[in-house]
Parts: C-alpha cells; sequence; structure tokens
C-alpha cells in the first residue's frame, strides 16, 4: 500500500483573568494540545485525532482504519516546502497577565464608578504545525495580549452597554487606558442623531460585510449558480477603489499563513475582487479540480476534519486600504461610528439592514458623543459601489498594535 502520512499538531496556552464588577475573581490556566493525523492511500483519505498527547503510533493506526469509510480524496498533496515562523517570542507570563489586570481594572474603578466592567483579561500562544511524508513542514508560532471588558451603566437596567477591547502583541497599557478615557468620556455625553435620513457611517473592521462576501465567494455555490456573484467571473462588481484580499498575513489576522491542506499563499495574498472586479473565488484542491477553477489556497477545517472551503464567516477576507483621512473625506459633516450593531443582517440577494445598539457621533479622528439606538439600511452594491467612502487605516481608535481598519458607507439611517 503507497500510503502518504500527514501531521498537525495544534498547541494553546492561556491565561484568563475572569472579571466581574470590575474585578479579578479567578484566573483560569489552559494548555492544550491537539494532534490529527491523516492517510492517503488509492484516492481515499483517512483521518484520526485526538486531545492530548496522544502517539503518533496509534493516531496512524487509526486514520489506516478509517480509510475503510471510503472518503475521496484524489488530490495532490503539498510537498517539498519548508517554513517556520514566530511572531512574538516573548509571552506574557501569568503573573504579568495578573498584574496588568489589576491595573487596568484599578484605574476603571477608581475613575469610572458610575460603570461595572467584566469578561476577562487573557494572554494567549499558539503553535500551529503540518508536517508530511512529502516533505512539507510549517510552523506557525504566536502570542498576543487580549483584553475584553464588557461595560455596563450602573445607572441603566440593561444587561451591557457597550466594552472595551484590545489585543496585542506588545502590551502597552498607559496607551490604551488614555484611548479608553476619550472613549468613556464620549459614553457619558449623550447627543441627538444628525437629522438627515443618509449619513456616513463608519465601523471598526469589516466582519459583517465580510461573512456575506465569503458565502457569495464560496467557489461551490458560485460553480452551483447559487451565489449572488454566479456567472460573473471577470465582471466589475463594486467601485474600482474596492480590492478583496484572501490574506494569510498572520501580522493581520493572527491565524497560520498557511490553509488546512498546507499551501502558502506567495507574499500570503491574493486578490479575489481587485479594483472592482471579481478575478477569483474561494477554492480548495477539491473544489477547484472538480469545477475547473482556479486553485486559491482557501482550505479550512479541523485538525481530525477533511478540509473544505473557508468562506463561511469571511474571517480570511481583507480589504486593501484605499484610503487615508477620514476626517478629510467628512468634511466638517457629522458622521457616526458604529459600535454595536447586531440583530440584522444580509439577505440572499444583498440587501442588508440592522439595529445599531451603540454609536457615537465620529468627527473623523475623536468619538464626541453617544448616540441614540437606530436602525441602517442599504445593499452590498450600493454600501460598495456609489455610497462606498473607503476602507482606512485604523489611526482613530486603539484597538492594541494588530492592524486594524475603518470602513465607511453613506446609510440610510430610520430612527
Amino acid at each position: 500500500m503507497n500510503l502518504k502520512q500527514e501531521f498537525i499538531t495544534i498547541q494553546e496556552k492561556e491565561t484568563t483573568a475572569r472579571v466581574q464588577q470590575s474585578r479579578v475573581q479567578a484566573v483560569r490556566l489552559k494548555d492544550i494540545t491537539k494532534k490529527g493525523v491523516r492517510v492517503y492511500s488509492e484516492g481515499k483519505i483517512g483521518i484520526s485525532g485526538a486531545v492530548g498527547e496522544a502517539s503518533d503510533a496509534l493516531l496512524l493506526e487509526q486514520a489506516e482504519q478509517n480509510l475503510s469509510a471510503g472518503i475521496a480524496y484524489p488530490y495532490p498533496l503539498t510537498k517539498d516546502y519548508k517554513d517556520h515562523r514566530n511572531y512574538n517570542e516573548a509571552p506574557l507570563s501569568s503573573k504579568e497577565v495578573l498584574e496588568y489586570a489589576e491595573e487596568v481594572l484599578a484605574v476603571l474603578r477608581n475613575e469610572y464608578p458610575d460603570f461595572s466592567f467584566s469578561e476577562f483579561v487573557a494572554s494567549n500562544e499558539i503553535n500551529v504545525q503540518i508536517r508530511n511524508s512529502e516533505g512539507l513542514d510549517l510552523v506557525y508560532q504566536d502570542a498576543f495580549f487580549n483584553i475584553q471588558l464588557i461595560l455596563k451603566e450602573k445607572a441603566t437596567a440593561n444587561l451591557f452597554d457597550g466594552g472595551l477591547s484590545y489585543l496585542s502583541r506588545q502590551v502597552d497599557i498607559e496607551r490604551f487606558l488614555n484611548f479608553n478615557r476619550g472613549f468613556l468620556e464620549a459614553y457619558r455625553n449623550k447627543v441627538d442623531l444628525p437629522k438627515d435620513r443618509r449619513l456616513p457611517v463608519f465601523t471598526i473592521g469589516t466582519s459583517s460585510i465580510n461573512g456575506f462576501l465569503g458565502r457569495a465567494l464560496h467557489g461551490e455555490r458560485f460553480a452551483k449558480g447559487s451565489s449572488l456573484f454566479s456567472g460573473k467571473l471577470g465582471e466589475k462588481l463594486f467601485s474600482e477603489r474596492v480590492t478583496l484580499d484572501l490574506m494569510r498575513d498572520p501580522q493581520c489576522s493572527l491565524r497560520p499563513f498557511f490553509d488546512a491542506e498546507g499551501v502558502v499563499l506567495p507574499n500570503d495574498t491574493l486578490s479575489l475582487i481587485e479594483n472592482g472586479k471579481l478575478v477569483r473565488v474561494l477554492t480548495d484542491k477539491k473544489t477547484a479540480q472538480l469545477y475547473d477553477l482556479e486553485h486559491t489556497g482557501a482550505a479550512t477545517g479541523a485538525y481530525d476534519d477533511p478540509p473544505t472551503i473557508d468562506g463561511a464567516h469571511g474571517q480570511s477576507l481583507a480589504f486593501r486600504t484605499d484610503s487615508q483621512d477620514v476626517k478629510g473625506v467628512l468634511a466638517g459633516q457629522p458622521g457616526i461610528f458604529a459600535f454595536i450593531f447586531s440583530g440584522g443582517d444580509f439577505t440572499a440577494d444583498g440587501s442588508y439592514a440592522t439595529p445599531v445598539q451603540i454609536s457615537f457621533l465620529f468627527d473623523g479622528e475623536r468619538l464626541i458623543g453617544k448616540l441614540p439606538e437606530f436602525t441602517m439600511r442599504s445593499h452590498i452594491n450600493k454600501m460598495l459601489g456609489e455610497d462606498y467612502i473607503g476602507t482606512f487605516d485604523n489611526n482613530s481608535l486603539y484597538l492594541g498594535d494588530i492592524p486594524s481598519q475603518l470602513q465607511g458607507y453613506f446609510m440610510d439611517i430610520v430612527k
């Protein structure tokens, strides 16, 4: 039997300080190893996996037995490629995490007694490896510090009223506190919604729109005609300023630089929509071969599952920055920074509507005051077409040293 072997190892270490009522209530340590083995023979794949220190010999035996399930995988393995990367060689100790948590919470309790804060302060270490008998040897290592605090005004009956967020490889607590002092002062300053029914709205990140685009760019849906983009390869869809990439650069994504099939993109990125034109869709090896599409290295899957297409949530998609000066674009017009918006979504035809629970009046540089709740509406073609303001590097809101973006569109506002 011509048996090819592939080994996947994921090691995760985490120190989490759980926070309630603005105080650390508990500290949890986690150290988990997950191991997966894939074997390939005669166009079939067998998979096994375990949590903990299972032996490779045992997992190989189980994977060979699972070849009998008959799962087809007649695709060439990624081979003869070695790349080891470590993006942070100085992870925080558990002691440092607790000290930072206590420092932040002491300031918040003292300066903002009208708010209470809960959730967590944590450090994470990740080590992901994939190796196979064909000469593939990939390692991604990283570590980052994470503050996620739910904010509640003590005077309200709400379960939560917002939050503070920070994600960074290097820790700068003073800068975090200085930014969030301004954020909380803006929160305290209640202001009215501008009267115009169509307003410039900015979001931090592009997760909601990426989710829709990830589904629309899913290679199998595209090929079967169930995507909004089906049949439009090579056509201009959006503003010529819009370029959307499949992004594998860990500097931006805190994810491995390779996909679940061990594919590494040149320069860790590949454009899918380029200057508004659809040039590629998301494919793994199976989808590319089955539907005669370009292979774009977009496989995902758990360590103990067969690879499939990465696209359901759009987590690997990234807009290319195309604009520089938010304040200059606004030219004195008041803008809205939508901070928390949930309960809405895109429909299959691209229409979009969502309630906005937490938002701020925004001048392009700083948050001015908290706005009342409202609903915003648009369509994907308008948001990335005639109503597209731009995608900007985030230089206004300090959320850590992981690069982030602001994206803006004119939206219909319903009070």
